[in-house]
C-alpha cells in the first residue's frame, strides 16, 4: 500500500518520516518507531505550517538524524491559494535542489521532499539549536549587517551571470504590484494609522508609477532575491557560537534587483531607533561584499537608485496583502504594523520617491 503525504500536521507518522528518510538515502535498515510532534511558530502559517519531528528508531543506525523539521501547505485560506498561485513550495524545493549544494554559505540540508500536488512537503535539517528571529521585537543594526553580508554572497554567485539565466523555474517577479492601484486606498482606510503624512503620499503617487516601475526594474542588473528577507525568516547562532546567521524559507525567490533584500530587511525588521540615519551604511556593507566576491560593473551609484527602487517594490507587499489580514489579533496584527509602519518611513528616510517621474 503506498504511503500517504501529509496534508495536515495530524497526517505526519512513523510509517512517513521512514518512508521519507529512506527515500532520502538517510536510512537504511532502521524504521522509526516512534515520532513526537511539536509545530513551530503559527499552525497555521503563511505559507507553510513547520513542525518539529522527534524520531525514535528501531534500531541504531549511523547518522540518521535525531530529528527533523517538516514543511507542508498551510490549512485551506488566502495565503494557501497565494502561496499555490506562486508555485512557492516548488520553487523552494528547486531551490534547495539546484543552488543550495553550490553556494558557500550555511543552509538547513534538504532530507526529502514531495514537489507534487495535492500534498506538498519538505523534510529537512532540524536547527532548533539556533534561536528563532521575531520581527515584532526588531533587529539591531549588527545583525542587519550580518545578514545583508550573507545575502550578498549568495546574489554575487548568481549576478546577472548564465547561472542565474540557467534556473528557468525561477521566474522574474512575484507580481505584488499589479494589483496596487485597485488596492491601495483600501490600505489607507484599514491601516493608514501606521504611515505618517509623507508616508500617505507616497503611497498615493506610487500607483500612478506601477507601469514604470515594472519597467525600470526590468532594464537593472539581476540576481537571486530572496524576496521575503525578514527576521522571521532568520535564524541567529547560539550565544558563543561562531556561526553565521542563516537564512530559510526561499518560497518566494526570483531573480530580479539584489538590492530589494536589503529594503525589504532593513524596512521590514530593523529597529527605527538604530536604522534612521544609517540606512546607507547598511546598503554600502552590501555593496562592498558584492565587490569583494567578484560583481564588476556596478558602481555604488547604481546600488542607491535599485535600493530606492527596491523600496519602491517592497511597498507593493503590504499593499497587496493586507485585505487577508483585516480583522487578525494577537502576533499577526503586531507583525502586520510593525512592516507597515517600519516600510514607508524608511521608504521616506531614504527619498525613495525622488526617483519616481515628475
Amino acid at each position: 500500500m503506498p504511503i500517504k503525504d501529509p496534508m495536515h500536521v495530524d497526517e505526519i507518522t512513523s510509517e512517513w518520516i521512514t518512508h521519507a528518510l529512506k527515500e532520502g538515502g538517510y536510512l537504511k535498515n532502521a524504521s522509526v518507531k516512534s515520532i513526537e510532534k511539536k509545530v513551530i511558530g503559527d499552525a497555521t502559517g503563511f505559507l507553510s505550517s513547520v513542525v518539529q519531528v522527534k524520531i525514535e528508531y528501531d534500531l541504531e543506525e549511523k547518522d540518521a538524524p535525531a530529528s527533523v523539521v517538516v514543511k507542508i501547505e498551510p490549512e485551506e485560506g488566502g495565503f494557501k491559494d497565494f502561496g499555490d498561485e506562486l508555485n512557492a513550495f516548488q520553487r523552494e524545493i528547486h531551490f534547495y535542489r539546484d543552488v543550495a549544494a553550490n553556494l558557500s554559505i550555511r543552509l538547513p540540508e534538504l532530507y526529502y521532499a514531495v514537489d507534487k500536488p495535492p500534498a506538498f512537503s519538505m523534510v529537512m535539517e532540524d536547527l532548533s539549536s539556533y534561536i528563532p528571529g521575531d520581527q515584532v521585537v526588531g533587529m539591531h543594526e549588527q545583525q542587519v549587517m550580518t545578514t545583508v553580508e550573507e545575502i550578498a554572497r549568495i546574489q554575487a554567485q548568481y549576478w546577472n551571470n548564465e547561472a542565474l539565466e540557467k534556473l528557468t523555474w525561477m521566474p522574474d517577479t512575484n507580481s505584488m504590484g499589479d494589483d496596487y492601484a485597485d488596492k491601495w486606498e483600501s490600505f489607507v482606510e484599514h491601516y493608514g494609522y501606521c504611515l505618517d503624512d509623507k508616508g500617505r503620499e507616497l503611497c498615493g503617487k506610487l500607483a500612478r508609477f506601477i507601469d514604470w516601475k515594472k519597467a525600470e526594474i526590468q532594464k537593472r542588473q539581476k540576481t537571486i532575491v530572496h524576496s521575503d528577507l525578514r527576521e522571521d525568516n532568520l535564524l541567529f547562532p547560539p550565544s558563543g557560537s561562531n556561526d553565521s546567521i542563516l537564512i530559510i524559507d526561499w518560497q518566494l525567490a526570483v531573480r530580479n534587483i539584489g538590492a530589494f533584500d536589503v529594503a525589504r530587511l532593513m524596512g521590514g525588521s530593523e529597529l527605527p531607533k538604530e536604522r534612521k540615519g544609517h540606512q546607507f551604511e547598511v546598503l554600502k556593507r552590501w555593496h562592498y561584499t558584492l565587490i569583494e566576491h567578484g560583481v564588476t560593473n556596478y558602481p555604488w551609484e547604481d546600488a542607491v537608485y535599485d535600493f530606492r527602487l527596491g523600496t519602491l517594490s517592497f511597498l507593493c507587499y503590504p499593499v497587496h496583502l493586507h485585505q487577508e489580514i483585516i480583522g487578525v489579533q494577537g502576533r499577526a496584527k503586531l507583525l502586520a504594523e510593525a512592516i507597515f509602519t517600519r516600510s514607508f518611513a524608511t521608504a521616506v528616510e531614504i527619498e525613495a520617491g525622488s526617483i519616481l517621474p515628475e
